[in-house]
């Protein structure tokens, strides 16, 4: 297909246009992602990355459940009875348990009989008051003098277990999910405390407690010797660097919806805790990394997550597991980001280069969704890395909404000389409307009678001053009636209807047209009359045809025209008013087309020059009164309200007011 050159000019136009709203747009977003304003988005985001990563194992972390069943035989007491807590932590060492996490709520004293056989079933070697046992802790928020955030942990009822313990709060995102944990929190005077995933880490390493103290307040960044699960091997690391700063946050890579991990009733544990009988050596505890805590409703411990709503045992599995694979999820750097926005910024340039806006909006939005989708896969697979997947579509959609914009605005400004806003923004989103093609139309010739000549005798200036009156009220008649002024011929209007969009009743609009225009020139002759300025005259013709509509001209000059037998009987038709002393007429083809809706006197038949067939026309009196009632609201909005509408608008222009249009009738 041959490519005319203001065609690869306006291609080339639209593609550097693009291009540079892309870059924009590009550099817009990354600020705005770097100031965190769609964090809130990317959450949603990263929860489609979760649910496209599948499920994980995770065979060295064990769930025991403290479940309703078991609630309900504890007569649904709370806080849980200590000794049955003391029970489970008895099964679990029975077991094997390599370690064990009590996600349980132990700040208050109670029975000092359970309490001491829960501290007794915690304890380990002399001196080691937790033993394998690393306990949460509860936080609250303060400030500190200068304002800033810090926090203190409420007191457990044994102290010397809070050399073991860890803090349980999770923070939540602005929508309720549970996606990050910080490592450690502040808690004043230069100390911090450790998550209990972090604790437990550090308990399953063998860190002196104070001597991991130390390393926790000292200088960032924090650098540990931590166990970390191989997961290719299955088995246990027991020195592996980690390194963070305390105000890192962490994104949880969590294995897979509720229930992924290996969940065992707490009832069948402390069975095994208060019984004398042996455990088997091959059991699913031995040599496991063990999280006790709460599941049954009463509990109110389930919290959103990207994967489904989880008990808060599970989500501090998950964060252990994260941990001890140092899976957590790492963005990667914002460049590689800005890197594909502008590779997809040059695709979207080329599609708004070739493509309509809509099509090429849809095309590119699409491209950037499965380029992001795709590109995030391999990072993801690895090394945990996310791939931000948010802020290229953003671009994207950004770009195009600003090249739309000025697209819109280009053709706005570019027609509405001769359509109105409603039409420009129909051609603007259908090209092929503009394309050459035959329809069907309706044509609208108006004409000023003896205006030449009467011109000759008048001042320049008050030609211009009336024409330039006269004008605007009839493109303004034009447009309101969804037509196009195709040309100005000296003080003569062409005007078409059902071009360049379909318009089934371009026949009616036409006439309503006319309608508004002898109503229009009525006020206008009122107003002039009173500024001692001369009359003037019009006549209208309107013929129904097919013509060829579309972009004709040369490479240098397009222009959006009809050509055809019809625009040359319309052009007739008109000249005949002076004929027959008429001011509309219109032709039996038009007729036929709003026999309904106006009232007209049968002129006969003419013939017209250029044609050899005679044409029968019709002198429109009136819009007939015997409409429906669905068709005198739809006269009433567009001709009804039209001598008002005109009325309004000379009246913006005029400097004396012209009377009522109620008291005026179309000359």
């Amino acid at each position: 297909m041959r490519i005319r050159l203001p065609e690869l000019r306006s291609r080339g136009r639209r593609f550097v246009l693009g291009l540079s709203w892309g870059f924009l747009a590009s550099g817009a977003v990354a600020i705005a992602t770097s100031l965190g304003y769609f964090s809130g988005y990317q959450g949603k985001a990263l929860d489609l990355y979760f649910w496209a990563q599948g499920r994980t194992r995770a065979p060295e972390i064990v769930l025991v459940a403290i479940d309703d069943v078991a609630f309900q035989r504890l007569n649904e007491r709370q806080p849980l009875p200590r000794e049955y807590l003391a029970g489970v932590i008895r099964g679990l060492r029975k077991s094997g348990a390599r370690l064990i996490g009590l996600d349980v709520d132990l700040r208050r004293p109670t029975n000092p009989a359970d309490d001491r056989a829960l501290l007794a079933a915690i304890r380990g070697a002399p001196g080691d008051p937790a033993g394998p046992v690393v306990v949460a802790r509860t936080l609250t928020v303060a400030s500190d003098s200068a304002g800033e955030i810090r926090y203190r942990p409420m007191p457990l009822y044994e102290p010397l277990l809070e050399m073991a313990s860890g803090f349980a709060e999770v923070p939540k995102d602005d929508d309720g999910f549970f996606r990050r944990i910080p490592l450690v929190v502040p808690l004043g005077d230069g100390q911090v405390l450790p998550s209990l995933s972090l604790r437990l880490l550090a308990r399953l390493g063998g860190l002196d407690p104070a001597a991991f103290a130390r390393t926790l307040a000292g200088p960032e960044p924090v650098d540990l010797s931590l166990p970390e699960w191989d997961e290719p091997r299955g088995t246990l690391r027991q020195a592996s660097p980690l390194r963070f700063f305390r105000d890192d946050d962490w994104k949880i890579n969590y294995i897979g919806p509720a229930g992924s991990l290996l969940t065992i009733g707490s009832d069948a544990v402390y069975q095994l805790g208060i019984s004398d009988q042996e455990v088997a050596r091959e059991n699913p505890l031995r040599d496991r990394i063990v999280l006790v805590g709460a599941t049954f409703a009463e509990s109110r411990d389930a919290f959103p997550t990207p994967r489904g709503i989880m008990y808060g045992v599970e989500i501090h599995a998950n964060i252990l597991h994260t941990l001890l694979t140092r899976s957590q999820i790492q963005p990667v750097a914002w460049g590689a980001s800005l890197l594909l926005q502008f590779i997809l910024c040059l695709a979207l340039s080329a599609l708004f280069a070739l493509l309509r806006p809509n099509r090429a909006l849809i095309i590119s939005l699409g491209t950037a969704a499965l380029a992001a989708v795709g590109i995030s896969a391999w990072p993801a697979a690895h090394g945990a890395y996310w791939f931000d997947l948010l802020t290229p579509i953003l671009a994207i959609r950004l770009a195009a909404s600003l090249h739309d914009a000025v697209e819109r605005r280009r053709i706005r400004r570019s027609f509405h000389q001769y359509i109105g806003r409603e039409v420009a923004d129909r051609v603007y989103q259908d090209d092929p409307a503009l394309a050459g093609q035959r329809r069907t139309v309706s044509i609208l010739f108006t004409d000023l009678r003896d205006f030449t000549t009467m011109s000759e005798t008048m001042a320049a200036d008050q030609v211009a001053q009336q024409l330039n009156e006269y004008f605007p009220m009839m493109v303004e008649a034009v447009q309101r009636h969804r037509g196009i002024i195709n040309d100005f011929i000296g003080d003569a209007v062409m005007a078409v209807y059902g071009a360049p969009l379909d318009n089934p009743d371009h026949a009616l609009d036409a006439v309503r047209t006319a309608r508004a225009m002898q109503v229009g020139l009525a006020l206008l002759n009122t107003g002039w009359q009173t500024r001692g300025l001369h009359t003037l005259k019009m006549g209208i013709g309107i013929h129904t045809g097919l013509v060829f509509a579309g972009n004709v001209g040369s490479p240098n000059r397009m222009k959006y025209t009809v050509v055809g037998d019809a625009v040359n009987v319309a052009a007739r038709v008109e000249g005949l008013n002076k004929e027959l002393h008429t001011t509309l007429l219109i032709t039996t083809d038009t007729y036929a087309a709003v026999k309904d809706y106006v009232e007209v006197k049968d002129c006969g038949e003419l013939t017209v020059k250029g044609r050899h067939q005679a044409v029968k026309v019709y002198e429109v009196l009136a819009l007939a009164e015997a409409a429906t009632g669905s068709q005198r609201r739809r006269r009433w909005g567009r001709d009804g309200g039209s001598s008002w509408a005109v009325f309004r608008f000379w009246h913006r222009r005029a400097p004396t007011p012209p009377p009522k249009p109620e008291s005026l009738s179309p000359s």
